[in-house]
């Protein structure tokens, strides 16, 4: 299988990006934010870091799943 056929382009944040067809969509299933009691998206409340990761991920239309976290509070 060539390595282009496990890719797709798709628009994401109002750009085209390249994605892993086998992960795409998935990034909630493995992101530690989803499970925190700090997360609260588009709220002033939200955690530093989300919200500093998010302006990254819209500003270089990138996905980042948080594995690791110091300040993780398990909901």
């Amino acid at each position: 299988m060539s390595m282009f056929k496990k890719y797709e382009w798709y628009h994401h944040h109002g750009i085209s990006v390249m994605v892993r067809k086998s992960l795409k969509g998935k990034h909630r299933n493995y992101c530690m934010c989803f499970d925190c009691l700090s997360f609260f998206p588009d709220k002033k409340i939200n955690c530093p870091a989300a919200k500093e990761l998010y302006k990254f991920c819209k500003k270089w239309g990138m996905v980042t799943p948080v594995f690791e976290c110091p300040n993780f509070l398990r909901k």
